[in-house]
């Protein structure tokens, strides 16, 4: 780490006492080492009592690991400062008053329960089934991370349907739910959590705002207790977060902010990089400081990254220099199959394995699912690796479960649960009940139906679809029962435009993984292969040890935040993926530009960039590659 006299930003930085600053720090400007090395100066310098200050980041481990730094400057005194989550401070805070003394965290499973118990006793929810439910909570959860969300939209009918309203339609996960149905279910949802005296990660902020806004005297005491507060990561503040930090900083206003607008990734949860700016409208006079060196970065990786982010409109501009040239910065790489960029990869990596470099390595991918396809060819090549994130199989979604079933059933499998998934899928007025026995028989079925011709017909229609497609290849069964059949129309019926379009995009990354694939068995086996990989991945960090062979570690953009590698490798960037083809306004666009940013200036000393570009046109390198590529 570098001497911080020698940096005259540092030493302002560090050398702020009263007053409010917004600090700029970039990837690698070493803000940690000024945050603490700030609260030192206080201390020593301006004779702050320690107990006087509060220092507010966004999980455990930063502030624990903040801490301990902070302690390192003082062995063996560990001063009295307060290093916490915005959760855990405003959770004591709330603890320490007689309206929630007796509330407890509701955990995810239980929440997860409680919803289900509510649309259980409420028949008209009976569409719900068990995987809408974890969407269902992220949708309320990020209603109440909206700016204009308080704790009076629980109050009444009125106020929860305004939030509702607030959402847009296609992210209200399920199908025939109304804004109406949404609002309801929030009210529900929160009048139970009252009376089992419970509350959710994001009820302990609006209930501490409103908490402090109704308690004059007590708002006072906490002012007094926190005179000093600093907030790491400050682009990630959700707007409720800031509302109350601005509460607790009054009057003296000695706020000190540490982010970088061109890192805030955390759209859904409300942050957004105009908070930034926000804060200096708030606070006019702020001192407003640029970190402008890059210690992590090689040159070329620091250069290319900032010419990738200037692209964007809602940013403060900022020059940011590099400190050192080791390694061999960046390189850009463009295949004609993803066969030939997977190849490159593996060559890639084995050379790292046999220099024993893998530790210091990461592949970094767009999604979850992106991150588990590599580990699946990783593992296949015999290369180590491990996956920050453990998540659920992209093929547990039910529109692929939907085209599974019509799959196995052209297949030649028979069994009931099959064709109870997709009897109506499109809708073809078939009950439940005509299917008793676990197998099915085409005969049978159609004879229950006897004096029904249009279902006979519909039965008739959909075991002619099934021989039609029982030996094409799954990529052209897949188009047929979208089309043909009539799947795509269906999800457009049942859950609108809007919300069907998010549903092709799961069944278009479906189709092109059939693609290569020349039967369903094969493909069946290959998605069974992929389940197998998450479970031992998932077993892999139960169990985690420090003892066994270095790995090359997967992780999501969004997981890489904070984190730093010697040799950073970032496949598949291609359009639809860095761009999501999700991201249709200029806000997703500069969120995703942002996202990118965030991944390239993880590398240290090397820095990969990969994409497909293909003779058909179908893939085409990411947009943003235009700046730094020759494509």
């Amino acid at each position: 780490m570098p001497d911080w006299t020698k940096h005259p930003n540092q030493e302002r930085a560090i050398r702020h006492a009263d007053g409010p600053a917004m600090i700029i720090a970039g990837p690698g400007s070493g803000k940690t080492y000024v945050t603490i090395h700030r609260i030192k100066h206080l201390i020593t310098h301006h004779g702050v009592d320690p107990a006087h200050i509060l220092v507010v980041t966004f999980s455990k481990a930063a502030a624990l690991e903040m801490q301990e730094r902070f302690w390192r400057l003082f062995e063996p005194a560990r001063p009295a400062v307060w290093f916490g989550t915005f959760h855990a401070v405003f959770y004591h805070i709330l603890k320490q008053s007689t309206q929630y003394r007796e509330y407890t965290i509701i955990t995810h499973a239980d929440k997860r329960k409680l919803m289900k118990a509510i649309t259980r006793m409420h028949r008209r929810f009976f569409y719900i089934q068990e995987e809408d439910y974890d969407k269902l909570l992220a949708v309320i959860s990020r209603m109440k991370n909206l700016p204009e969300y308080t704790v009076s939209c629980y109050d009444s009918p009125d106020g929860a349907e305004a939030a509702a309203g607030l959402i847009p339609a296609s992210d209200i996960p399920l199908a025939g739910m109304s804004l109406q149905d949404l609002a309801f279910l929030l009210l529900e949802y929160q009048k139970y959590l009252s009376e089992l005296q419970q509350m959710d990660f994001d009820d302990i902020i609006l209930y501490c705002e409103a908490l402090l806004a109704d308690n004059k005297e007590l708002l006072m005491k906490w002012q007094s207790r926190f005179q000093y507060i600093l907030i790491d990561e400050f682009q990630d503040i959700a707007p409720g977060q800031y509302r109350v930090m601005r509460m607790l900083a009054a009057p003296h206003n000695n706020i000190f902010a540490v982010g970088d607008d061109d890192q805030s990734i955390y759209r859904f949860r409300g942050a957004s990089p105009a908070v930034t700016q926000q804060f200096l409208k708030d606070y006019p006079a702020a001192a407003k400081i640029l970190l402008n060196v890059n210690y992590r970065c090689h040159r070329q990786i620091v250069e290319a990254s900032l010419k990738v982010v200037e692209e964007n409109k809602e940013r403060i501009v900022k020059t940011i220099e590099a400190a050192h040239t080791e390694g061999e910065g960046i390189s850009c790489h463009i295949f004609e199959t993803q066969e030939e960029e997977q190849k490159y990869l593996v060559q890639e990596l084995k050379a790292q394995k046999e220099a024993h470099k893998l530790g210091l390595s990461a592949v970094i991918c767009r999604t979850n699912y992106d991150c588990a396809l590599w580990a699946q060819i990783l593992e296949q090549q015999h290369i180590p690796c491990r996956m920050k994130e453990i998540s659920t199989s992209r093929f547990d979604h039910f529109v692929i479960k939907d085209i599974s079933a019509y799959l196995a059933l052209a297949a030649g499998s028979r069994r009931r649960s099959l064709f109870l998934r997709i009897m109506n899928r499109p809708v073809r007025y078939i009950r439940r009940d005509s299917l008793p026995d676990e197998e099915v028989t085409e005969e049978k079925w159609k004879a229950y139906y006897k004096d029904m011709p249009a279902v006979w017909k519909s039965i008739d229609s959909l075991f002619r679809g099934m021989e039609r497609i029982s030996h094409s290849r799954p990529y052209l069964a897949i188009r047929y029962i979208r089309t043909v059949i009539g799947y795509d129309a269906y999800l457009t019926d049942r859950y609108g435009p809007a919300q069907a379009k998010d549903m092709f995009c799961i069944a278009d990354e479906f189709q092109e993984f059939a693609r290569p694939f020349a039967s369903y068995e094969e493909m069946r086996r290959s998605m069974a292969e992929y389940g197998e990989t998450l479970s031992r991945r998932r077993e892999a960090s139960a169990g985690a040890s420090a003892v066994g062979p270095e790995k090359i570690e997967l992780l999501t953009m969004h997981a890489s935040k904070g984190l730093e590698y010697d040799h950073v490798y970032l496949p598949g960037c291609v359009e639809g993926t860095i761009p999501s083809k999700k991201a249709e306004t200029e806000a997703d666009l500069e969120e995703e530009r942002r996202m990118f940013y965030v991944a390239m200036t993880r590398a240290k000393r090397t820095l990969s960039i990969s994409a497909v570009k293909g003779k058909t046109g179908k893939d085409v390198p990411s947009r943003f590659l235009n700046t730094i590529c020759k494509i």
